[in-house]
């Protein structure tokens, strides 16, 4: 009886193993379907969004295809051709416009944007010309131009030989533009900005991450680079914002493009520089947005952008503050008792450690694969949808979580009775897990109003990966413990953790989480999707 147990117990156990492997066969074989198909089309199609290197007098060179904040001329500068969408090429930053054979001749005789100019030379117009008005009785070019300034986007019609150098002031927008004559730079780095001495001169500085999970940030840096000083628009994947606030003047606004990460990253750096008073707006390109739907931003970008719809909805948003918490984390000290050296990072949206950590450190690993980007928002979404369903059948050790837990908030000794959880998750927003609002679910009349700068945090947990799915759909509502204004955290054993979206795995340590201060962020009326 006893080895006929042992063998119905193998059986059962091996059924279990091949259920997994054929489920995980499953979501990998269509994971890598989905890639094979983003490959050949990116291969057979022209990316619409190509750029060459940008150089001290080069272009920045972009397809007619995509969107486009300023005009261009649809016939060739060099020899005059129609260009059709698979071979015109306009400059993002000046408009000048060329087909891809005549481009680099292009760049040898017509200066684009420049960033600096000398302060006790006039500021010139950069007329380009975008365009010729033809007379029905000629098919040549002796009609009159259309010639559009990409600094302050004036458009003039005359002749070549009539356009006389005439000074420029920004005027649209020059109450958000960094004029190059107020940028010092040393051996080719940005060293200072002087400020304009003009009251409603507050500038805009865009940092987009073209990693976001939508993978539109690259169409914002297009966008942008038309209507501002080339400076003003960073592209995070070449250049981290810590380099760039060390130049800016001490009172601007901020849009970060990108996800929830990217926000944060963004926040940190502003924190060093303490000679700045940024205010801060989002474009919502990652997959949670989280905090961007709290300050009225959305949840996701719109089909369609428009950088001056944007431009106006920034301008007339209201400040807003935002509580920042210190997370400390020290571990414990190893086999040998050497300590470990403390790891301090900053929380804006929450602090987890459990499952959900888990799906997002999962998350992470398939999105840090080569192949994976060529993914989308879509598939971001029906990536954790699987790997969420995957947890609930192995909890990567989440299981019996109150046990290697003990939480205790303020300055109390003894630590919250937990029930049995997979999850803890703090929270400094009402929103998670892409806008689920965890402290408000439920009978709202048994807990205080949740705010994101009364500097107080909300304890929360989660029992499994299927509550996390009923949390989705407004189905149950989570453990609510406790608000504090201080939360210890004692964590035995390893598990998964995750700040505002970005996760790793953490093994015995003690974790403090204290009030750090507030940054000023931008709250809309009018989201942008």
């Amino acid at each position: 009886m006893y080895s006929i147990s042992i063998i119905n117990a193998m059986e059962v156990f091996f059924s279990i193993n091949d259920f997994l492997f054929d489920y995980y066969f499953l979501i990998g074989g269509l994971f890598l379907s989905y890639l094979v198909y983003k490959i050949f089309h990116s291969l057979f199609s022209d990316n619409i969004y190509s750029q060459t290197n940008f150089t001290s007098r080069g272009h920045s060179w972009r397809s007619i295809q995509c969107h486009k904040a300023i005009p261009y001329n649809i016939h060739c500068s060099v020899c005059g051709i129609l260009m059709l969408p698979l071979v015109g090429l306009f400059c993002e930053c000046c408009a000048a416009s060329a087909c891809k054979r005549c481009c680099r001749i292009v760049d040898k005789k017509l200066r684009c944007k420049t960033i600096t100019w000398p302060r006790d030379k006039i500021f010139q117009h950069h007329w380009v010309n975008v365009g010729t008005i033809r007379t029905d009785s000629s098919d040549n070019d002796d009609g009159l131009k259309k010639f559009f300034c990409s600094w302050c986007q004036r458009t003039k019609l005359c002749t070549y030989s009539a356009l006389e150098p005439e000074e420029c002031n920004f005027l649209k927008y020059r109450d958000i533009i960094i004029p190059p004559y107020c940028t010092q730079v040393e051996k080719g780095i940005i060293a200072k900005v002087k400020p304009l001495a003009e009251d409603n001169w507050i500038p805009l500085i865009i940092f987009a991450n073209p990693k976001s999970g939508s993978n539109r940030s690259d169409e914002i840096l297009s966008l942008f680079r038309g209507l501002l000083n080339p400076l003003q628009v960073v592209d995070l994947s070449r250049t981290a914002p810590e380099t760039v606030v060390r130049w800016l003047p001490s009172r601007c606004r901020v849009l970060a493009v990108g996800g929830d990460g990217t926000v944060a990253w963004i926040l940190n750096s502003l924190l060093s520089a303490t000679h700045v008073r940024a205010s801060v707006a989002i474009m919502p390109m990652g997959t949670g947005n989280d905090l961007s739907r709290v300050l009225g931003w959305g949840s996701g970008s719109d089909t369609h952008l428009d950088a001056h719809s944007i431009i106006n909805t920034i301008k007339q948003a209201d400040e807003q503050l935002l509580d920042r918490w210190k997370v400390t984390i020290a571990p414990r000290p190893g086999r040998l008792g050497r300590p470990r050296p403390k790891r301090v990072v900053y929380a804006y949206n929450y602090v987890s450690i459990g499952v959900d950590a888990q799906v997002a450190l999962d998350f992470h690993y398939a999105r840090a694969q080569f192949l994976y980007r060529y993914a989308s928002r879509t598939l971001n979404f029906v990536a954790y949808a699987f790997l969420g369903a995957g947890r609930a059948l192995d909890d990567g050790g989440c299981c019996g979580l109150e046990k290697r837990l003990r939480v205790r908030v303020d300055h109390a000794c003894v630590p919250l009775d937990l029930p049995p959880l997979q999850a803890l998750v703090v929270l400094n927003i009402p929103s998670w897990g892409a806008g689920v609002d965890l402290w408000s679910m439920g009978d709202k009349y048994e807990v205080e109003e949740q705010s994101i700068s009364d500097e107080k945090l909300e304890v929360v947990g989660i029992s499994s990966s299927f509550h996390i799915a009923r949390l989705q759909c407004g189905l149950a509502e989570p453990y609510r413990f406790t608000q504090a204004s201080r939360v210890k955290i004692e964590l035995d054993g390893s598990s998964a953790m995750q700040v505002d979206g970005e996760p790793w795995m953490q093994g015995p340590a003690t974790i403090h989480i204290e009030h750090a201060g507030q940054c000023c962020m931008l709250r809309s009326t009018n989201s942008l999707n």
